[in-house]
């Protein structure tokens, strides 16, 4: 009897440790060999995603497991109401190591998708006494874009070609529509200079469901419809089909991609498979994370960008931002927005540690190649102000060396959030220095007229920008007592268009002669970030004093310091 009993006892704790292991591997926290302390991981890290199946939910795994050895960190596979139970595993265990707030990271390409809806829903019920937040869900970053990019760069001969997307995860018509119009919208990003003939989106529905048949059947029917049309349209047109979601895969054979082959008409092809990227899933899973925290001066890296020139150029812009060397980590980058050169500042950041990043765009407009620079990072995707300029030629007010890229280059992935701030503009700073350029030569002010003279553009309406920037630096330096000076005039040398150069010139030694007469004196300061442009060669002959720019000077650094703090402001602000 007493053996029973003891068997009974024993049986009845071994389906209770049974049942506990079962809830500890589903949500994959890797206790084992990732202990974490709870000083150093105040941020618990909870990622969301779609069950998918075994292979499909290994594949996220494998990012997870990267994602997660110094943070803490579960990720959780929602199907129903019983994921409940795992999500409150999930959280106590970020709890248990230390979290004093939670962020979750929703790796879901649609927010409208149902089982996102629902976890959010099941997380609503659990009375958790830290704070939480939300981070954007993959779907909504440019690494989306990006993922889908890439499949996009597979097919040749774009313009002859109409490209359906396909995503996965719908439930009834109301998660259809808002998942379409979210899956349109980064395919219509990702397409962006691609040329393709059309660019199409489907949504497929889960395939379980009381009407999963039907749903099947209006799926293949759409195929056909969507090809049919095209073939009417032109009839060497081709269609490609391209799946992109975290729909489910249980092995290779048994996925919705391989049931989605067996529905495409004749003559459709299939660009297999649709996952991301594991080492783009992992950045992004970094990027969240570090999009989430209050940045210190010590986490953030400093891109400088600035024009360049030869040595001697160069190493004079090195000495005058060395002051801030002691305080930021700091990467020179010397072009014209050359996207290889920026990313390989932004890895050598990276590699010393740096949890974000802030481009300081020493330029002389803000306009110059801001647009360039932003598209690089992400910004054009996941700048809310930038949206509507997706589909726009980024012209900005550069200096017009560069010319069009024949198809799009991949953006630059990181896991460093980045701001891309400055030009100088209109700066007070900017006009404070240039105005201490022009003491500095001046003798009796009174007598003397100040040109402000600058590099200028092609277009017309460009350089008239130039020309009121220009204007509004005199403005600041009469207001900071150039008003002392005769007079403050400003002008462009509009110097790499030899058409538009010439009467530029003319009409600026036209203004060095008048400021001579009766015993005048002429003081050109170039408005340019550092040193002297053509003034030499282009005044040749001329009586004129000649100043210099910006750099090196204490409100240069100033200025750049002032920029690396609203960057990191508009960082934190994420």
């Amino acid at each position: 009897m007493n053996t029973q009993k003891y068997v009974s006892t024993f049986r009845h704790l071994y389906w209770i440790a049974l049942a506990i292991l079962l809830v500890m591997v589903s949500i994959r926290p890797v206790i084992a060999d990732n202990v974490l302390s709870k000083k150093n991981n105040p941020t618990g890290f909870l990622v969301l995603t779609a069950d998918r199946g075994f292979v499909g939910n290994e594949e996220i795994n494998d990012a997870f497991d990267i994602f997660m050895k110094e943070r803490n960190a579960s990720l959780i596979f929602v199907t129903d109401e019983r994921t409940q139970k795992y999500l409150k595993a999930g959280l106590d265990m970020l709890l248990n190591k230390g979290a004093e707030r939670i962020v979750i990271i929703p790796l879901f390409i649609s927010a409208a998708t149902p089982r996102y809806q629902l976890a959010r829903k099941l997380l609503e019920r659990e009375n958790l006494i830290v704070p939480i937040s939300y981070a954007h869900p993959y779907g909504e970053s440019f690494f989306a874009v990006e993922d889908l990019a890439d499949k996009f760069r597979t097919i040749h001969h774009p313009a002859d070609t109409t490209v359906l997307v396909i995503g996965y995860g719908a439930t009834d018509d109301d998660s259809e529509q808002k998942m379409q119009a979210d899956w349109q919208r980064i395919a219509e990003k990702a397409a962006t200079g691609f040329d393709f003939a059309s660019v199409q989106t489907l949504v497929a529905y889960e395939e379980k469901g009381e009407d999963a048949e039907r749903r099947t059947a209006e799926l293949k029917q759409a195929l056909a419809d969507s090809h049919g049309a095209q073939k009417r349209a032109d009839s060497k047109a081709k269609t490609i089909v391209v799946p992109f979601h975290f729909g489910s895969k249980h092995d290779n054979m048994m996925s919705f991609d391989a049931r989605l082959k067996q529905l495409l008409p004749s003559g459709v092809q299939l660009r297999a498979d649709g996952n991301s990227d594991t080492n783009s899933l992992v950045t992004w899973l970094q990027r969240e994370a570090n999009r989430s925290q209050q940045l210190a001066a010590e986490d953030v890296g400093v891109v400088f960008l600035a024009h360049g020139a030869d040595f001697n150029w160069n190493e004079t812009m090195r000495a005058a931002v060395q002051p801030l060397m002691k305080h930021y980590k700091i990467e020179l980058v010397f072009s014209m927005a050359d996207q290889s050169t920026i990313q390989r500042a932004i890895r050598k950041l990276e590699q010393r540690g740096a949890r974000a990043a802030v481009i300081v765009r020493a330029f002389a407009l803000e306009e110059s190649f801001r647009n360039d620079i932003e598209r690089m990072v992400g910004l054009d995707v996941e700048d809310e102000a930038q949206a509507v300029a997706d589909h726009a030629v980024h012209a900005g007010y550069g200096h017009g060396h560069h010319g069009a890229a024949a198809s799009p280059p991949a953006r630059i992935r990181t896991a460093l959030s980045i701001q891309s701030v400055g030009g100088l503009g209109s700066s007070p700073l900017f006009a404070a220095a240039l105005l201490d350029r022009a003491r500095a030569l001046s003798g009796n002010p009174a007598r003397e007229t100040v040109i402000l003279v600058a590099h200028g553009s092609r277009s017309d309406q460009q350089n008239e920008q130039w020309c009121k920037t220009l204007e509004t630096i005199a403005d600041h330096m009469r207001k900071a007592g150039g008003s002392d000076f005769q007079a403050i005039r400003v002008a462009t040398w509009r110097e790499d268009w030899p058409d538009k150069r010439a009467p530029a010139i003319e009409e600026i030694r036209a203004m060095i002669e008048d400021a001579n007469k009766q015993g005048g004196r002429a003081i050109v300061i170039p408005a340019r970030i550092t040193g002297q442009g053509f003034e030499k060669k282009f005044l040749a002959g001329l009586d004129y004093e000649l100043g210099s720019g910006f750099a090196p000077h204490p409100l240069f650094v100033r200025w750049v310091e002032e920029q690396i703090k609203a960057g990191v402001a508009q960082l934190n602000q994420h």
